[in-house]
């Protein structure tokens, strides 16, 4: 189903006009852009997917008849108009990687232990190196994250470790990050910025030795009937 036809049945469902709900369902569906396989659904159709939206878009939606509704239940709505029922990560993981003794299961079983024991090697030389603040690093070790805490299965790192998923972090922390400021910038009353695309970029590259793309992840994975979802 496409983003328009998603739009028109929330325009129906919740009162106002389509245009109302494109750019929410429009985002959801973002991810195949990238890859036009229907597996492009595993980025962003699971429940974290629509934490991810509520993140950026908030958590209502008033439409042009002044009615405000809840935009998790209107991307819900999406998901199982899509794959039929609320899926998670863990849902994803499991069917798109559930041979453990495949060596692509393997591999991603070694990084995720390598980065969840922190484990990288130069990591804390490059986030040092970025002189970023302690609540910009936060934030990006925990978007590169939200995928494990809900997963226990390697696959999940694929989630946040991709070409996409770097895109998806520019959304929602913003094109550039500002370093700490030294003495230097203070007296010239310049603000140093860093692209948070090139810091995804050199961190994922870091952890995983390539930024597959969403298309290249596809054509490792397996897939199960509902991932096509409905006709």
């Amino acid at each position: 189903m496409k983003p328009l036809q998603h739009a028109q049945i929330s325009a129906r469902t919740y009162g106002g006009v389509w245009t109302d709900y494109i750019e929410i369902h429009n985002f959801l569906d973002s991810s195949k852009a990238t890859c036009a396989h229907f597996k492009h659904r595993f980025l962003l159709h699971h429940a974290e997917g629509i934490d991810l939206a509520v993140r950026l878009f908030g958590e209502e939606l008033t439409n042009r008849d002044g009615q405000t509704n809840s935009i998790r239940q209107i991307l819900t709505d999406h998901l199982i108009e899509d794959v039929g029922s609320i899926v998670l990560v863990e849902d994803w993981a499991q069917n798109l990687m559930p041979k453990t003794d495949a060596p692509f299961y393997q591999f991603l079983a070694k990084k995720r232990q390598q980065i969840e024991a922190d484990e990288i090697r130069g990591e804390i030389e490059l986030l040092n190196a970025f002189n970023l603040s302690g609540e910009d690093i936060y934030a990006i070790k925990a978007f590169l994250a939200f995928p494990l805490e809900h997963s226990t299965h390697p696959a999940a790192i694929l989630f946040s470790h991709n070409s996409f998923a770097i895109f998806l972090a520019e959304k929602l922390l913003g094109v550039a990050l500002t370093k700490n400021s030294n003495r230097a910038d203070r007296i010239d009353s310049k603000k140093q910025l860093i692209a948070t695309r090139e810091v995804f970029e050199r961190i994922i590259f870091g952890r995983m030795k390539a930024i597959y793309s969403p298309a290249e992840i596809v054509a490792q994975t397996a897939e199960s009937d509902w991932m096509r979802g409905k006709k």
